[in-house]
């Protein structure tokens, strides 16, 4: 993801190392299993770890700084969201990033002597930001590193960076108080059953600050009103005692804007059926009739292969699944094309991705560009969304002894639903809502804050939490299926130990 943009290679190696490190059992971590996994030479992989250990003794401090050896180190004591963070922070290229974004009065040529680093040093390692920014339609500005392009594209990229790097970690804006967006949440009847919503939403709504402080507002959204008209997704969280030089028409887009995140990106995936983006609000049918030719397409492909055309309300919720995604792309990215290779550098091409990536891919590069355009642009990342999510409809155990299983994952990464159909696969695993907290089992959370103090009494003593890195890989969800059934055999063999005890007494 983002790592692979900012920085640089030695530090790119460093954070494959530790994903890997946390992706192996206990037991397998050394360094021939992770020089494997990398792919990297023996010689190059102890070089690796050694660079790793310099830096873990600023990141976690309770690991003891005389373990050099890599079995013996309590790799629990350093997360991942951690550490990509504290490589990220130190960038240049993400501070050049954030100094744009939020100076007053941001200058190039200041930047680069207080960094004590050259204009074209600098620019060369914009590069791969350059590239990324163009999936947005944006620039970086040459004279003042401010951001250039549509509004509400400014707001999207940032909000994907600045989350995706501070992931709840810490508070990432230093111009804005914390509690004052917090106030802003507190006064509307918003609830949040999935407190990664509540995050994303205080991030959201911190940008939109920073963006309207600075006077850049988003004048028009065209594509919106393509979709939905004149109506609104939700009630209107920003207000003019808020902002009271800001343009009447510009608030109401702000508020639009925010509601279309809440909406689409911010929708948890366990909610995604009973709240689908238009339980308050029409869509233009032509994007209904678009989701009825991709699944006519899906037939004419797979046939019988899809269990979803078996079960109306299978097929209801993979179809909200895919409105939601076209719509959201339809209005985000009219401007230029998207591409995978600059968003998610570190990943597959498209020719190693399965035939169902392609089959989708297809249909989508193949619609109308000037009826969709939005949608044409995002084919790529669209595919990359279903080709995740579909395989979900391809293709006795006592109620007692079921585990609980509560998922918090980033609400608008198609990690959740792959997580999800992962575990959905486990006949002995029941999916429980956001808001339960009774008898649960286990939490996987993609956010290493996660369960909160004020949270963590209202557990089970026994819970099991499982962090989750978004960007895992298929070995990663293996060994997730392993430590579930462990979960479920410690399980049993608890309750069988127990009813021992009864008999003996």
């Amino acid at each position: 993801m983002l790592e692979q943009i900012f920085l640089v290679k030695q530090d790119v190696e460093k954070y494959r190392m530790l994903t890997v490190i946390k992706s192996l059992p206990p037991r397998e971590v050394n360094l021939s299993n992770i020089s494997n996994r990398l792919q990297f030479t023996y010689q190059k992989t102890y070089n690796i770890f050694q660079a790793l250990l310099e830096d873990l003794a600023d990141v976690a401090p309770d690991i003891d700084p005389t373990d050099t050896k890599i079995e013996s180190i309590d790799f629990r004591k350093v997360s991942i969201d951690t550490y990509r963070l504290f490589l990220v922070k130190n960038s240049v290229v993400f501070q050049a990033f954030n100094y744009g974004l939020t100076n007053a009065n941001p200058s190039f040529e200041s930047f680069s002597d207080e960094h004590f680093t050259s204009k074209s040093t600098l620019n060369r390692r914009m590069s791969k930001f350059r590239a990324f920014l163009k999936n947005f339609g944006l620039k970086i500005s040459n004279s003042t590193l401010e951001i250039k392009g549509n509004e509400k594209n400014i707001r999207w990229m940032a909000y994907y960076v600045y989350w995706y790097t501070y992931h709840g970690q810490e508070w990432p804006f230093s111009l804005i108080q914390e509690n004052s967006i917090d106030q802003i949440i507190g006064r509307t009847d918003i609830t949040f059953d999935n407190p990664i919503v509540h995050f994303q939403l205080k991030y959201f709504l911190a940008i939109s600050r920073i963006r309207l402080i600075k006077r850049h507002y988003i004048d028009e959204l065209p594509y919106y009103s393509d979709v939905f008209g004149t109506q609104n997704l939700g009630e209107d969280i920003l207000t003019q005692e808020d902002y009271p030089i800001v343009p009447v028409t510009a608030l109401d887009n702000e508020n639009k804007l925010v509601n279309l995140f809440r909406r689409t990106a911010f929708q948890p995936s366990d909610t995604s059926f009973e709240q689908p983006i238009n339980a308050n609000a029409r869509i233009n049918p032509k994007f209904y009739a678009l989701v009825y030719h991709f699944i006519d397409f899906l037939k004419e492909h797979y046939h019988d292969d899809m269990s979803l055309y078996h079960n109306q309300k299978t097929l209801k919720h993979i179809m909200t699944y895919v409105t939601r995604d076209i719509v959201f792309y339809y209005i985000m990215a009219p401007y230029s094309l998207m591409h995978l290779d600059s968003m998610y550098p570190n990943e597959d091409s498209e020719k190693n991705f399965t035939d169902l990536y392609k089959d989708v891919y297809t249909f989508f590069s193949n619609i109308d560009q000037n009826e969709f355009p939005g949608i044409y642009n995002a084919a790529e990342l669209i595919s990359k969304d279903l080709y995740q999510v579909l395989p979900s409809y391809i293709s006795t155990i006592r109620a007692e002894d079921i585990i609980k299983v509560k998922v918090l994952i980033d609400p608008g990464n198609q990690t959740a639903e792959v997580v999800l159909r992962n575990i959905r696969t486990l006949d002995f695993v029941e999916i429980v809502p956001s808001n339960v907290f009774d008898d649960v089992d286990v939490l996987i959370t993609s956010l290493d804050v996660l369960p909160l103090d004020i949270e963590r009494k209202k557990y089970p003593e026994n819970l099991k939490v499982i962090p989750w890195d978004i960007s895992s890989t298929r070995p990663d969800y293996i060994w997730l299926l392993i430590q579930l059934n462990q979960v479920y055999v410690k399980k049993i063999k608890t309750k069988q130990e127990e009813e021992k005890k009864k008999k003996a007494l």
